[in-house]
């Protein structure tokens, strides 16, 4: 029996719209931290050298510090209005900072998950006449297999083959019926199952075998 299951295509989406959401992130924090957070710095710094200088001076107030300032950001192309308390030369650096995180994180796990959606996009398990392939070559035969692990089958759709090659390897073959098309997953489980002994089978029962028309 040859039955070939490939991506479901909702399930590598979520993939691609996380990696394409946290490199827009990313991206977006590049022009926070390179573009945007720093060219507001000279203002601030400017705006608190002569706030400093007003403070200092108790002959001048609160007027003479809005007439310096309108001057000066008429001079430098600053805007005039007057910084808030929360605005500061110290929290805007340390914006700057976190926009450094952001872009960090973003790329690091961003890339990644649209590493694998491409990857995966392209991969598949297939069952053959006497065994199970997969695209990253792997293939188990089926009487290398000695257990079917089902615990997880029901609630995450995830079944693992336990076998060993040839050689006296013990390895694991992993089908996931939400990662690849349902249908043809199912019935290469189905097919796998009415080729082993029941005792095999752990953690749940086998599939039910469909029924054909004929039989209805």
């Amino acid at each position: 029996m040859n039955t070939r299951a490939v991506p479901e295509s909702k399930f590598l989406l979520k993939y691609l719209l996380i990696a394409l959401g946290l490199l827009g992130f990313a991206a977006l924090s590049v022009y926070d931290g390179f573009i945007k957070y720093p060219a507001g710095l000279p203002r601030l710094e400017a705006w608190e050298k002569l706030d400093l200088e007003i403070r200092s001076n108790p002959r001048l107030g609160e007027e003479d510090r809005v007439e310096r300032w309108e001057a000066l950001a008429k001079e430098e192309g600053f805007s005039k209005r007057i910084p808030s308390e929360d605005e500061t030369s110290e929290s805007l650096r340390s914006k700057i900072v976190y926009q450094y995180v952001f872009i960090a994180l973003g790329i690091l796990i961003g890339l990644p998950l649209l590493a694998k959606y491409f990857m995966d996009k392209e991969s598949w398990i297939e069952s053959t006449e006497d065994s199970l392939k997969s695209s990253w070559g792997q293939e188990m035969k089926i009487a290398q297999i000695h257990q079917f692990n089902k615990e997880k089958w029901d609630k995450k759709g995830i079944g693992v083959f336990h076998y060993k090659t040839d050689e006296g390897i013990s390895r694991t073959f992993v089908v996931d019926d939400l990662k690849y098309n349902r249908q043809a997953t199912d019935k290469i489980v189905q097919w796998v199952e009415s080729q082993i002994d029941r005792d095999m089978i752990v953690g749940g029962e086998p599939e039910p075998i469909p029924r054909s028309d004929d039989e209805e």
